[in-house]
């Protein structure tokens, strides 16, 4: 046992750039466990509907979107919040306008590719539509997202979504726009 030791101890002493480097990798070890890589993976296996959502959506959802799971379902605070970015090319447009259909067509989008059952746990469901101009966000509760998917006509979806979705926007308003 002691040769075993000393003869550690010597090629730990003849080669101290290896024992350093064995002590960073151990350090890098506990501290990569508490990563948010390692919590991200970690939340892929914990049951809750938001994850089996995204794991859904992110399958099917353009590479610009932001999708990620906030709060937990256990306190009923578990919400899909989505970021999805907007690029205007024709100066013309209102971008508040335009923010909005885009707003009302990624709803849809996400009750129709979202699986339904999960959609009527969900708590909340955000989405922020964002521009250079602004950005409009909406809020939505997960079991009325998920009835939208029942929706056939577009002046239903528009009333569906006027009574079920609550938005808020920071573009600048124009000279003939009304404030609400």
């Amino acid at each position: 046992m002691i040769c075993h030791n000393s003869y550690m101890y010597n090629f730990l002493m003849k080669k101290p750039i290896f024992a350093i480097g064995v002590l960073f990798f151990i350090i890098f070890l506990f501290q990569f466990k508490n990563s948010d890589y390692m919590k991200k993976r970690q939340k892929i296996y914990k049951a809750s509907s938001c994850t089996a959502i995204l794991v859904k959506l992110n399958k099917m959802k353009p590479k610009d979107w932001k999708l990620d799971c906030e709060g937990h379902f256990a306190d009923q605070s578990d919400t899909l919040v989505a970021k999805i970015p907007l690029t205007i090319k024709d100066p013309k447009i209102n971008p508040r306008a335009i923010a909005y259909r885009e707003m009302a067509n990624h709803l849809n989008f996400i009750s129709k590719n979202a699986p339904n059952d999960n959609l009527e746990r969900l708590s909340w469901v955000k989405i922020s539509i964002i521009n250079s101009h602004g950005t409009a966000e909406g809020r939505t509760p997960g079991h009325l997202l998920a009835k939208m998917q029942s929706v056939q006509t577009n002046a239903a979806l528009m009333e569906h979504l006027k009574t079920s979705v609550s938005v808020k926007d920071n573009f600048p308003l124009k000279n003939n726009e009304k404030s609400e």
